[in-house]
């Protein structure tokens, strides 16, 4: 075993690059295998060398015509220098050689993107969405919601999060997307619906809680998100938005003492904003205790 592996590493590319000059110029060369050609035009990609890169790969898809792979690093170089119609060109042709790759579609969406053909985009993905499943059918479905928010069809992203949360229903990134385009959409009832059958099966989920609750305060069951912010707060005690919401829902519930513990924990938890000063300072003017909101309202007028 190398004692130096990346030394090693760094040999064995110089020693692929010296033998790309070697091909390019006419001389004796060894045999560059397809992996080999695949380093040598990451290298100068990484190096945003793109004359360097689309050479390489130039040479490396006349060695190997029937490559899949390098005729997709041929296509993401085109997009990367905005030649999204010879890269249209390109996936065609590697999708006659392999169809499976996720990576086709992505970079077909980019290039249609590009071209402003948002339908033709929104046509593949749906159309590749039937042949793929697991991870690469979610990666899938947020290329699908990203393209939705690109041409402002909201409520299909918030479609495209709910079928992931139905596939994976503790998905981080989505749990965190769908709250916000919940309340983008007003599909509150929607959103409780799955985030009560998540919570079945994932009890433990604090985001699962907090857009329950989100979703709750979104059609103004105040007491019902409340008692659910507080069980995501059993989960994670530091979920500090979970705290700025419950403190909304107490003063929503003329609750001004629940809310002023809360929102004090919001500031214990997170950098002090002039909107929390602002809510407790409300929150003792309406308690009638004057001293404590001006002290509040001070704060929030001071520099933070």
């Amino acid at each position: 075993m190398s004692e130096n592996p990346s030394r090693q590493d760094k040999e064995e590319l110089r020693e692929l690059l010296r033998q790309f000059q070697n091909l390019k110029s006419g001389r004796p060369h060894g045999f560059l295998e397809e992996e080999a050609f695949e380093k040598i035009i990451d290298y100068f990609d990484e190096l945003e060398d793109m004359p360097m890169a689309l050479e390489a790969v130039e040479l490396a898809t006349t060695q190997f015509p029937y490559s899949s792979s390098l005729h997709l690093k041929k296509a993401d170089l085109f997009i990367a220098t905005r030649r999204y119609a010879d890269a249209l060109v390109i996936l065609d042709k590697a999708e006659v050689l392999d169809s499976s790759d996720i990576n086709l579609y992505i970079l077909k969406t980019d290039a249609f993107l590009a071209l402003d053909q948002q339908e033709k985009a929104v046509s593949l993905l749906e159309n590749a969405l039937l042949h793929f499943e697991g991870e690469e059918r979610i990666d899938l479905l947020f290329e699908l919601a990203d393209v939705y928010d690109d041409y402002e069809e909201f409520d299909k992203i918030f479609d495209c999060l709910k079928l992931i949360l139905e596939q994976q229903p503790v998905n981080e990134e989505a749990l965190y997307k769908i709250c916000f385009w919940t309340d983008f959409t007003g599909r509150n009832e929607e959103s409780i619906k799955l985030h009560k059958s998540i919570i079945e099966e994932f009890p433990y989920s604090e985001l699962a809680w907090f857009n329950l609750a989100a979703a709750y305060q979104g059609i103004k069951l105040y007491e019902k998100a409340v008692d659910a912010y507080k069980y995501a707060l059993v989960i994670d005690e530091k979920f500090d938005y979970a705290y700025r919401n419950m403190g909304d829902a107490y003063i929503r519930l003329r609750k001004y003492k629940d809310a002023i513990e809360v929102l004090e924990k919001v500031l214990e938890l997170s950098r002090p904003e002039e909107v929390i000063y602002e809510a407790i300072g409300y929150c003792y003017d309406r308690l009638k205790n004057y001293a404590q909101a001006r002290f509040y309202y001070r704060k929030w007028h001071e520099p933070i």
